[in-house]
């Protein structure tokens, strides 16, 4: 018999998944995987391990396994390790998604045709009951373009898609759209249901717990329906759901699955393990086993008051304190600790880009892709402008010509034909849009966001994303030309116009506010979404891992709140009534999403961590952490009301 070690006490997980990937009796599966126990790896040898006479039939009956990841730099990853063997079919979840539809003409434009209709129809109920003003005017433009779109279906040939990027013909799909499609197919298509099992004997999703809920939902339904025909493979982790259509009760629907689950943690040593375990416990209670090579570790809290407390110095502190601690130099040196923040607004307020980012990350049809920075819209400036924009500051044409030649209708063969110009005169009203534009931006002046726009809009520079149009006067000279126009360079807007409580932002109204930010902001944005920043992200970590980790929890003090709260889960605030009434419908909680991110945040490190935490009332935190047993009385450093800090926290 083998003796059981670190490295192979998971094997019987990784052998029972490779069990259902059987074509003879494939059986769907989902691993649970907590934080550093190598899920992907376990993905990777699954791969690579399937015996050849597996294979070749695949080959032979021309049969795809599809594997879904969470980000682009997984896919290419397992690809890498498949030595990009063709019968690997490896894309994230929007390239999947448009694999299944792509082609369907007439079936995307009978969808497209009912959905907009049932669109049209409902914005018009909400009309006939509204009042006149902002919201009035928007279903009006709503249902403008809802009908422009619906009128021209008949004349699309062929429909386009950019699952990484934007789209602006008459003929593009949206993200939304797009994954729309495929569950409406997926549940409602016989047909496509027997193409999608003759091309695949098995899906395999990782990161499963952050698959839209629309998609994933589809997906259990018709794995339901074909029990015995198909895998549905799903590798994941509720505890690290970050997104919040991600399907919260996963882990719930899947009883008649195996449930293959890994149990060590190989990443992170002994005491960060421990505490990972303690953040979780009142959660699902999934625990984990540290390596018996990975002893020891460190762990620290350190405890400020909100008010009073300088920062910068008490984070300076906080890494000399560790250095200290730990016996580990490196930490006093800022660029070798991975700084995260456990809700983003709190790196928006110290990256400085709060006027942009709070406005948008309220609505529930914006905040996700905002704050991952897929949102179309908002590329009109990081994608568009802001490369515009630096291109002409650093005196390159080239690079400038470039994002005009990919993204400006004024250079666009078909738009130059709909307003029979020529490729001569288009260029010239290029060159004076950029003109234009840069004139906002002489000696050093940072235009606000909503002037950007205007100028973008009267000069035609790049096409209007739906979106933003509404914030637009309706006596711009773009306003008419969009109404003409508009169709050929439409971006597909959101679904239907939904009546909206009085306690909510609009749309529009989002917009409205975050137009007001300096356009410096944008650039402070593109590089926090892009992990180029001093703070991380739970989203821009997940599955990194990192020596030394300090994460931050703070208040930041502004008028608006996001969807995680440190002081509720540690007990310093209640729930709001509101979320207290969420709460008991069963509802995911402040507390829930924070418990989440914290595990996410704290799991990232593999030798030593800080919690740096400021709190209208620290003591109240520290009796939190010593009571529930996530610390012991020498890991929670106190600072004085007076600025000053102390070693360990005082005795009871």
């Amino acid at each position: 018999m083998m003796d059981v070690t670190d490295a192979n006490r998971d094997a019987a997980a990784d052998a029972m998944i490779r069990a259902c990937l059987s074509l003879d009796q494939p059986r769907s599966f989902f691993l649970f995987a907590g934080a550093g126990s190598g899920k992907t790896a376990s993905l990777k040898d699954a791969l690579e391990e399937l015996d050849t006479k597996t294979m070749t039939t695949l080959r032979k009956h021309s049969r795809k396994i599809a594997v879904i990841t969470y980000t682009n730099a997984a896919a290419d990853e397992i690809t890498r390790r498949v030595k990009a063997d063709p019968v690997f079919q490896v894309q994230t979840i929007h390239s999947f998604a448009w694999s299944l539809i792509e082609g369907r003409t007439a079936d995307i434009r009978g969808w497209l045709e009912s959905n907009l209709q049932t669109e049209i129809a409902k914005i018009e109920a909400d009309h006939a009951k509204g009042r006149a003003g902002k919201a009035h005017d928007e279903r009006v433009r709503k249902m403008a373009s809802k009908k422009r779109r619906l009128k021209r279906l008949a004349e699309i040939r062929a429909f386009t898609y950019a699952p990484e990027g934007d789209y602006f013909g008459r003929d593009a799909l949206q993200h939304s759209e797009v994954i729309a499609l495929a569950a409406h197919f997926l549940t409602e298509s016989e047909t496509f249901q027997n193409i999608v099992l003759a091309r695949y004997p098995f899906i395999l999703i990782d990161e499963s717990q952050d698959t839209m809920k629309l998609l994933m939902e589809a997906l259990l339904t018709f794995q339901a329906r074909h029990r015995g025909s198909i895998a549905l493979g799903l590798l994941g982790d509720t505890m690290q759901r970050i997104y919040t259509d991600g399907l919260r009760d996963l882990d719930q629907r899947v009883g008649n699955f195996a449930q293959p689950a890994k149990q060590m943690n190989h990443r992170s040593r002994a005491r960060i393990v421990d505490l990972a375990n303690a953040i979780r416990r009142d959660d699902d209670g999934r625990q984990q086993r540290p390596r018996e090579d990975k002893p020891g570790g460190t762990v620290r809290v350190f405890l400020a008051p909100s008010e009073g407390t300088d920062r910068k110095a008490f984070e300076a502190w906080t890494r000399e304190e560790m250095a200290r601690i730990s016996k580990d130099p490196t930490w006093q040196d800022a660029e070798a600790i991975k700084t995260l923040m456990i809700e983003r607004h709190m790196a928006a307020a110290r990256l400085g880009f709060s006027e942009l980012f709070e406005p948008l990350s309220r609505p529930d049809k914006l905040k996700d892709g905002f704050r991952d920075g897929t949102l179309p819209a908002m590329r009109l400036f990081t994608h568009r402008v802001l490369p515009l924009v630096t291109a002409q500051k650093n005196g390159d044409a080239f690079a400038a010509m470039a994002v005009l030649h990919d993204c400006s209708p004024l250079v666009d063969k078909r738009f130059i034909r709909a307003v029979r110009g020529s490729q001569a005169t288009g260029l010239d009203a290029a060159r004076a849009g950029v003109a234009a534009l840069m004139t906002l931006f002489k000696d050093e002046r940072d235009p606000i966001c909503a002037e950007v726009l205007m100028v973008v809009a009267e000069h035609q520079l790049f096409p209007i994303p739906e979106q933003l149009r509404p914030c637009l006067p309706n006596n711009s000279p773009m306003a008419d030309i969009l109404a003409e126009l508009g169709p050929l360079f439409d971006e597909m807007d959101l679904p239907a116009l939904e009546a909206t409580p009085p306690t909510e932002i609009t749309i529009t109204e989002a917009w409205m506010q975050a137009l007001e930010a300096p356009f410096s902001q944008v650039a402070r944005y593109l590089a926090y979404v892009e992990d180029r920043s001093p703070y991380g992200t739970h989203q821009g970590v997940k599955g990194l891992e990192f020596p030394r980790v300090m994460v931050i929890a703070d208040d930041d003090r502004t008028r608006f709140k996001g969807l995680a709260s440190y002081e509720t889960l540690f007990g310093v605030k209640p729930l709001s009534p509101d979320a207290q009434k969420k709460a008991d419908k069963g509802e995911e909680t402040a507390i829930e999403r924070t418990r989440r991110l914290l595990y996410v945040t704290c799991t990232r490190a593999e030798e030593s961590l800080a919690l740096v935490l400021y709190s209208e009332a620290p003591d109240t935190i520290r009796r939190f952490l010593l009571s529930n047993k996530w610390m012991v009385e020498d890991e929670v450093v106190m600072a004085a009301a007076n600025g000053t800090y102390q070693e360990a926290a005082p005795k009871h």
